[in-house]
């Protein structure tokens, strides 16, 4: 004896389920973790006058997925090599000395040291705020 039922699904576009739940460029769980990322940053970039920091928070739009540093000189501080030269300044292979007073964490390349020091806590934040959302 053969016995069947046949089941019929109908569900939502993959697209639309995405959308739903914030997971799309620019939805919810993408500006929580540029934010967040954003704040976190900071603690990694050189302070001496603010000026950076500040340009890279007001610059910055939560609604993309990266953050923006958009100053003449950010190449050089992140990089963390003194350039020299007239324009367009060339990299030399002197390191540069950060002032830690602010920041003590300051140094070159910013995300990958934020990543090292603290991904396992960007992560777990950001499992935390999708669980939220259930």
């Amino acid at each position: 004896m053969k016995t069947g039922a046949k089941v019929k699904v109908k569900m939502n576009p993959t697209g639309r389920i995405l959308k739903d739940k914030g997971l799309t460029a620019g939805g919810d769980v993408q500006r929580f973790h540029t934010a967040n990322v954003l704040r976190r940053i900071a603690r990694y970039m050189p302070y001496r006058t603010g000026t950076t920091v500040k340009l890279t928070m007001t610059g910055t739009n939560i609604n993309k997925s990266y953050i923006v540093t958009e100053t003449p000189y950010a190449k050089y501080i992140y990089y963390g090599k003194a350039m020299e030269g007239k324009a367009p300044k060339k990299a030399t292979e002197r390191d540069l000395i950060y002032t830690k007073t602010k920041n003590p964490r300051a140094g070159p390349y910013w995300d990958r040291a934020l990543a090292a020091a603290e991904g396992a806590a960007i992560r777990a934040d950001l499992q935390r705020y999708i669980r939220r959302k259930r």
